[in-house]
């Protein structure tokens, strides 16, 4: 490439100013700090725990300025101190801020200090003894290892046995099922245990309900049995042992559980006594009667269906004294079989809107109902979580819960999905958001008219570095655009950033600041040379990052040919 006797004047001055530029180099004092970052940003620590933090010091171009000295302070010596080295020690619960300050810039870390770990956890009482049913509070206490009871700690309570005791989170014990059991309160990964004997509760007297049954012939009955103990409190009746008798096998039989079986018409006396004390016992009568159906009774006699959702029906039959018929099945049915459709045990469920009929027949007797399927309308939608926080680039999935105008929970409704930004995040129509670049956005969900936000919070990565060619030539009077990309220390191309532009020569070739990442556009004005120095810059118009700078050549045109006729 040869250059004019101009260049040659250019390449002289430029030397020049590189050998006085050399000569300042001679100057060994550190250059002063532009910007300042400590890590980590935030800090967690137990009374008299330690941890060190580190600041540094970067200059205006974004390069880290070795051996600065970096000074230490805290906000709050009586919560954290910290020494000059940069090692932070706990002394009592609370916040501190410790700064990092350098040539007047600084950065800050949050400190926050929990309470000690506990050493050892007692349990008051020890050792307890429960009848089952009962209750018993217990308290825990924890104590340092210099055996100082630690104020205001919360435990975790475990049962080694729920099904003998069982435990709340505030140390209630509710004695279950007999046994032995042990009790566990845990904080700090420290345990503290208690033991508890759970005893059987003593029968004092029993009772069937109803006390007497009036059944068709063929059909059983079950006696509700109630157990009361010595103080006339009802006892579970579960793990307890009863035996069951009938005075008249040929018109009732019972079964081992209370089962009674009608065999015959006929009066019957079913007594269930208590095998652990045979003191204990009691009766219900039972009459046995030829079955004739009368009537059949649909309940609920009027009402809708929910769209898709099982309702269940019940038929009652009734003889000619209208005394319930017991142990038969009527047939169910309907004659609207593409509204409706309906089990032989009475279960419903609509299949598409309008209205329909269930029938139930027994014995040539039969009831109708009249029903209505409906969509019950959406209420409320809501957005899980409400708010989330990301570093853009990442993903986050948002959730929404639809619930109808009776307070049930829907998931066969559409929700749709909007972005108030796409730019900035897009969202699927599953919910699933993809982040692109810094900013806040808002993240809808809409169902039948009825819509919920979330808000997310988009975080920015630093900038570390701006790819870019080194040199670029282009002829005089034109613009012509060169390709670039922002990347984090990671190598990972940033989107919208804004990246400022400095010409050294701006009389012989210059280009706009801008505030997309994928081009810059040169003006060449004129013959000549100039260096283009590209800088990125933070939300707050800081230098951010490396600088890089791109040589710039601008050249004769082209001479377009003559085209001759």
């Amino acid at each position: 490439m040869s250059f004019s006797r101009g260049a040659r004047r250019l390449g002289a001055a430029a030397l020049v100013a590189t050998l006085g530029t050399t000569a300042a180099c001679l100057d060994l004092r550190p250059p002063s700090a532009c910007t300042i970052s400590v890590a980590p940003a935030t800090l967690t620590l137990p009374v008299n725990g330690t941890a060190t933090i580190v600041g540094t010091a970067f200059n205006c171009d974004g390069n880290t300025i070795a051996d600065k000295r970096i000074n230490y302070s805290s906000s709050n010596t009586a919560v954290a101190t910290v020494t000059a080295e940069g090692s932070v020690i706990a002394v009592s619960v609370g916040t501190a801020t410790v700064s990092a300050v350098a040539d007047g810039k600084s950065a800050a870390v949050a400190v926050t200090v929990t309470p000690e770990a506990a050493a050892t956890v007692t349990i008051n009482p020890a050792a307890i003894t429960l009848r089952r049913t009962n209750t018993r509070q217990l308290a825990a206490t924890a104590r340092n290892a210099a055996n100082l009871i630690i104020q205001g700690r919360t435990f975790r309570w475990t049962s080694s046995n729920t099904a003998i005791a069982s435990v709340d989170q505030a140390g209630l014990v509710t004695a279950v099922g007999t046994g032995t059991v042990v009790i566990t309160a845990e904080t700090d990964q420290t345990l503290g245990q208690a033991q508890v004997i759970v005893t059987e509760i003593p029968i004092g007297s029993c009772s069937l309900s109803p006390t007497s049954f009036r059944v068709t012939t063929g059909q059983g009955v079950q006696p509700t049995l109630t157990l009361r103990d010595t103080a006339n409190n009802i006892v579970p009746t579960l793990g307890r042992a009863v035996a069951w008798s009938s005075s008249n096998e040929n018109v009732a039989a019972v079964s081992a559980t209370g089962f009674a079986t009608t065999r015959r018409s006929g009066t019957a006396t079913i007594t269930a006594s208590s095998v652990e004390f045979p003191a204990v016992t009691c009766s219900a009568t039972v009459e046995a009667v030829d079955p004739r159906i009368a009537q059949v009774v649909i309940a609920p006699r009027i009402g809708s269906l929910r769209l898709a959702v099982p309702r269940a029906f019940q038929a009652t039959l009734f003889d000619s004294a209208n005394t319930a018929i017991t142990g038969r099945a009527p047939v169910w049915s309907t004659n609207t079989p593409t509204v409706i459709q309906v089990t032989q045990a009475g279960i419903v469920t609509g299949l598409s809107l309008g209205t329909a009929r269930i029938i139930a027949r027994a014995d040539n007797v039969a009831d109708t109902v009249t029903l209505q399927v409906t969509r019950i309308p959406v209420a409320t939608v809501q957005v899980t979580p409400l708010q989330a926080n990301v570093i853009e680039g990442q993903t986050v999935q948002f959730r929404a819960t639809v619930t109808d105008s009776a307070g049930t929970e829907v998931t066969d409704r559409p929700v749709e999905w909007l972005s108030s930004d796409p730019t900035r995040a897009s969202v699927n129509q599953s919910g699933f958001v993809t982040t692109v670049s810094a900013g806040v956005v808002n993240i809808f969900a809409t169902s039948e008219n009825r819509s919920a936000q979330a808000s997310l919070l988009i975080q920015q990565i630093a900038v570390d570095t701006i790819v870019a060619p080194l040199s670029f030539s282009l002829p005089r009077g034109a613009t012509l655009p060169f390709a670039i990309e922002v990347r984090d220390a990671q190598g990972n191309v940033l989107r919208n950033r804004t990246v400022e532009i400095r010409s050294d020569n701006p009389a012989v070739a210059n280009a706009q600041s801008v505030t997309t990442t994928a081009q810059v556009s040169v003006a060449g004005l004129q013959l000549g040379t100039a260096t283009l120095t590209l800088q990125a810059l933070n939300a707050n118009g800081q230098a951010q990052g490396k600088a890089t700078r791109v040589n710039v050549t601008v050249t004769l045109p082209v001479p377009v040919p003559i085209r001759r006729e």
